[in-house]
């Protein structure tokens, strides 16, 4: 039985001293193993960012034990929650600085980067890059039929062999055959009409293979493209209202200037309405709920790519028991959000009384990536229906119109994001039909295995070696179409998620980096 264990639905919210998966918030629901104890599952503050081993999973015994690791700096105890109340003593260029240190972490981004298997390099403009590796060949779906041929091809060897010869000589072999293999010589060219119908359903299949992965990528383009435009969007359309007041206020400072200094003295009049436009314009400064909201948007759109994947990748790897498994997907996420967001996130089931838990054995009752999605819906209106000027309405802010329309161009990007992964979600649950898959194969199998016998029994020993060779081309096609069907797994051959999720990171980032009060 998987390991398993329940957070506590009445938890209270996360203090600093908080640990939020200690027995207070958690109870154990199946015996656990001697080496397992419920106090080993750590959450991201009790996690080593400096630890490149943890973080990049090369030791996956460490990894569970969970008892070797170093203590982690006052810095990296600073959480999410932490980090936004310290929003109210007015610390926005702390706020931001740190945001952008948790969105590009060393440790997190080691974490993505491991997640995925490297990509064999290769020469498209070269016939000898690579062509003799045997690696991303996907043999080990195609090593039992491969082996079953060639004993079966061996076997009649074997059985021609031992049969009493006939009066029929075969020249090809320079030897008398028996009335069997002379039979099965017969036949041989009725069985090779077989593979018209065989080599059309396998180009028909790994061309819709073909296609299938490059949905699957552009759908990743799409969710790259779209978590960059929406960045974009929130910034400038966030804080567009405050440069637009302190360009406001500079030019009527510039103006007052200009006055004082052209007439050489004062009009007392007139400096006092100077005086009070500027006072009714002050220049309004990013304060700490601009910096939070914005700041809480880029964090839950930066962990949006990593909860898809999540939900893509398979949910269990050789090697892991559930603790790695949870341990990898909070190093992945890391400090963007706290535990208790985060475990939101990632706990997917639930268990006959409602608790969450991380058994896959248990229902489940939501996806990661609609998580993300429907908070960043939340925070869009928050976004676009913001009040910037509270003494001075409706001078700065925006329209009633403008609002609707910026709400509307965020709500949309959102709705592309959840489309894209809608569009993977289909390539990972709908394979090619059962039963154009298993007509495929029993064909491709029967045709084989005829073709390989009468070969033998016309060209004897000599035909094992090419017929190897065409046995692989053919069960190669179905092997390479399986690998392309569903490119989302741990292989060579699958889309690197990680790399993705690494890269909307950075282009987050900058935007965030760029954003001009």
């Amino acid at each position: 039985a998987a390991s398993s264990f329940i957070l506590s639905a009445s938890a209270s919210p996360l203090t600093a001293n908080d640990h939020p998966l200690t027995s207070k918030t958690m109870r154990k629901v199946k015996e656990q193993p001697s080496s397992w104890s419920i106090n080993d599952v750590s959450t991201w503050r009790s996690m080593p960012a400096k630890s490149a081993s943890v973080a990049r999973f090369e030791n996956i015994d460490e990894v569970s034990k969970g008892s070797n690791y170093s203590e982690p700096s006052k810095d990296e105890q600073l959480s999410p929650t932490q980090l936004y109340s310290s929003l109210q003593d007015g610390h926005s260029s702390d706020t931001m600085k740190k945001t952008l240190q948790d969105i590009l972490n060393p440790a997190r981004i080691a974490a993505l980067e491991a997640c995925d298997v490297q990509p064999v390099p290769y020469d498209s403009h070269s016939f000898s890059s690579y062509i003799f590796t045997l690696k991303g060949r996907n043999l080990s779906m195609i090593l039992s039929p491969l082996l079953a041929l060639l004993l079966w091809g061996l076997g009649w060897q074997l059985l021609f062999m031992f049969l009493p010869k006939g009066d029929s000589y075969n020249e090809v072999i320079g030897t008398y055959e028996s009335d069997l293999q002379r039979t099965l010589s017969s036949v041989n060219d009725l069985i090779s009409t077989l593979v018209t119908p065989v080599s059309f359903l396998l180009v028909f299949r790994l061309g819709r293979a073909a296609i299938r992965f490059w949905d699957a990528r552009q759908a990743t383009g799409l969710m790259i493209e779209k978590c960059r435009s929406n960045i974009a969007t929130a910034t400038v359309g966030f804080i567009s209202p405050i440069r637009q007041k302190r360009r406001y206020c500079r030019r009527q400072k510039q103006r007052s200037d200009n006055t004082e200094t052209n007439d050489g003295q004062r009009d007392e009049k007139k400096g006092d309405t100077a005086k009070e436009k500027i006072q009714s314009a002050k220049i309004l400064q990013p304060g700490a709920k601009e910096i939070e909201l914005l700041c809480e948007y880029a964090r839950w759109l930066t962990s949006f790519p990593v909860a898809v994947k999540h939900f893509l990748r398979p949910e269990e790897r050789l090697g892991w028991d559930d603790t790695a498994y949870y341990k990898k997907q909070r190093f992945e996420i890391g400090p963007l959000l706290c535990d208790e967001d985060a475990n939101h996130v990632m706990l997917s089931y639930e268990d006959e009384r409602g608790q969450a838990v991380f058994d896959r054995n248990a229902k489940r009752v939501r996806d990661p990536p609609l998580v993300v999605l429907n908070r960043l819906h939340e925070m869009s209106y928050d976004i676009a229906h913001h009040d910037y000027d509270e003494d001075n309405k409706g001078s700065f802010n925006p329209t009633p119109q403008q609002r609707a329309a910026f709400f509307q161009q965020l709500n949309n990007q959102i709705n592309i994001l959840c489309a894209s992964f809608g569009t993977m979600e289909r390539i990972k649950n709908t394979p090619l039909p059962f039963v154009y898959v298993i007509h495929l194969r029993s064909i491709l199998l029967l045709y084989l295995f005829l073709w390989n016998m009468t070969s033998i029994a016309s060209i004897g020993w000599i035909a094992l070696p090419a017929l190897f060779a065409f046995n692989l081309s053919m069960l190669g096609i179905e092997a390479a179409s399986v690998e392309c069907e569903s490119p989302f797994d741990w292989n060579s051959n699958h889309l690197t998620m990680g790399k993705f999720c690494i890269l909307i990171a950075r282009n987050i980032a900058q935007a965030m980096k760029e954003v001009r009060y």
